[in-house]
C-alpha cells in the first residue's frame, strides 16, 4: 500500500510538473512570437485576409489564451507554434528586399 501511494505521488508530482513546464514553454514562445510581430508589424507587414476580422497571429493568441482557461495545454502549444510561425514569416518578409519582376 505504502509503495503504491508512493508511486502515485511520484506519479502525479511528475504530471504536475511537466504541465508547468509546459505552460512556461508556451509563455515564452508567445513572449518571443510578440516581439518579432511587434516589429513586422513596425515594418509594415501584418498577415491578414480580407475577409477576416483579425489578423493571423492575433487569432492564435487568442486560441492559446482559450486553450489555457480551459487548461488544455497541447492546444495552447499548438496554437503558440502556429503563432510563432506566422510571425517569423511576417518578419522575414519584412526584412527580405522585394523588387518587381522588371527592375533590375
Amino acid at each position: 500500500m505504502k509503495k503504491t501511494f508512493a508511486s502515485l505521488a511520484i506519479a502525479a508530482s511528475i504530471a504536475f510538473s511537466g504541465q508547468a513546464m509546459a505552460g512556461t514553454d508556451v509563455d515564452s514562445m508567445m513572449d518571443k512570437a510578440a516581439k518579432l510581430h511587434s516589429e513586422a508589424k513596425d515594418l509594415g507587414v501584418v498577415w491578414k485576409q480580407k475577409a477576416m476580422k483579425k489578423p493571423y497571429y492575433d487569432t492564435y493568441v487568442d486560441q492559446v489564451a482559450a486553450a489555457k482557461e480551459k487548461g488544455d495545454m497541447a492546444k495552447a502549444k499548438t496554437a503558440a507554434e502556429l503563432a510563432m510561425k506566422t510571425a517569423e514569416g511576417e518578419l522575414k518578409q519584412a526584412q527580405t528586399p522585394i523588387k518587381a519582376a522588371w527592375e533590375k
